[in-house]
């Protein structure tokens, strides 16, 4: 396994940590970028291309469509706003939005809903 954060192989039991609402699974290098969390065993923990949750069925399970990123750079830039105010709009920090439009992060399930409602976009498949 790889860190979700720096992209080196991961030995031993990766570290998972929550930044901005999206939890990594992360080397131990990586995890000061967040606060480390006690993984559930509820599925409250998401993973790569999916989100767990016990709220509908719409969220259990969920795959983006490929180019996410881009799509949300261009989006916002077509709407003239900047990562700090849509950042601001949708209530998560420039710094995890840039990682979401480079594709370095996926958005947890109420992230994304936020971004597609603001941007007037959808963004799973």
């Amino acid at each position: 396994m790889n860190c979700e954060i720096c992209g080196k192989p991961i030995f031993g039991k990766p570290i998972t940590i929550e930044v901005d609402g999206a939890y990594l699974k992360v080397c131990e290098e990586c995890a000061k970028y967040g606060k480390i969390v006690n993984e559930r065993k509820s599925g409250g923990i998401k993973e790569s291309g999916f989100a767990k949750s016990s709220r509908n069925q719409v969220e259990d399970e969920y795959e983006l469509i490929d180019g996410y990123g881009r799509i949300i750079k261009e989006m916002r830039e077509k709407m003239n706003l900047t990562q700090e105010q849509l950042g601001r709009k949708i209530g998560i920090k420039p710094s995890l939005l840039a990682k979401i439009e480079q594709e370095k992060i996926i958005p947890d399930y109420p992230t994304l809903r936020k971004i597609e409602y603001s941007l007037k976009v959808k963004l799973r498949k």
